[in-house]
């Protein structure tokens, strides 16, 4: 790809990325997006879109989200030719593919050191309930929050101290009484997006002039059917 391609990431995301433009030798700038504004979508879709907005005309901008709680919805192309995953949130960017990551079950909550660090992370939750409630009412409202998960998984991506990270989480979940397990990640979607070529099956390609659509986060289902779609410069699809 050109030179005029850069990449938008979730600063969530930022160590996979990191290890993935290491092994590829890519030196595209990258805008990071502050993570602890998944739990607040309508700010997160604000700083991509004014991220975006603020890049030189006609730029091939690789998005690194996943579509978490609809926060790319509107996202506007402008100038520029948007690629980014079909996948409903980061965790497949993780784990290389939304099949792996619903071999889990909803009753999985995902943990990387990335996510941990973040400010939006359930461990960040966790304080500010205390802090709040007091000890003793905010972990049982944290429990009441958490008590449809099974279980906690630590996803190995090889970016980080994996013992290290299994310890904090083993920490934490003392406190709400869930097991923790490792397991394998694997980083070829972020890979698969540097490397170009994308199959319209995984990625979803909008073009100058077109935006996101609510359809568009719902495009897993269709495209595990076999059914392509991308956006056109008149905001119309194509399939």
């Amino acid at each position: 790809m050109e030179d005029t391609t850069c990449i938008v990431a979730c600063e969530t995301l930022k160590q996979e990325l990191d290890l993935v433009m290491q092994n590829r030798n890519c030196s595209w700038p990258v805008i990071r997006i502050d993570a602890g504004k998944h739990a607040r979508p309508d700010e997160l879709r604000v700083s991509i879109q004014e991220s975006l907005n603020r890049l030189p005309p006609a730029r091939t901008v690789l998005l690194l989200f996943g579509f978490c709680g609809n926060a790319l919805v509107g996202i506007a192309a402008g100038t520029h030719t948007l690629i980014l995953p079909r996948v409903a949130d980061c965790i497949p960017l993780f784990i290389g593919s939304p099949e792996e990551r619903d071999s889990y079950g909803a009753g999985t909550c995902f943990f990387t050191e990335g996510y941990l660090n973040s400010g939006g992370s359930i461990v960040s939750d966790t304080s500010r309930l205390i802090e709040r409630y007091g000890e003793k009412r905010g972990l049982f409202i944290l429990k009441k929050m958490l008590m449809h998960y099974r279980s906690f998984a630590v996803i190995n991506t090889g970016t980080f101290n994996v013992a290290a990270v299994q310890a904090r989480v083993e920490n934490f979940a003392k406190q709400v009484d869930i097991p923790v397990k490792v397991i394998p990640g694997s980083l070829r979607i972020i890979d698969a997006l540097l490397a170009g070529g994308w199959q319209t099956d995984a990625f979803l390609i909008v073009r100058p002039g077109g935006s996101v659509s609510f359809e568009d986060s719902l495009i897993s289902g269709r495209a595990r059917q076999g059914l392509d779609t991308v956006t056109d410069g008149s905001g119309k699809r194509r399939i």
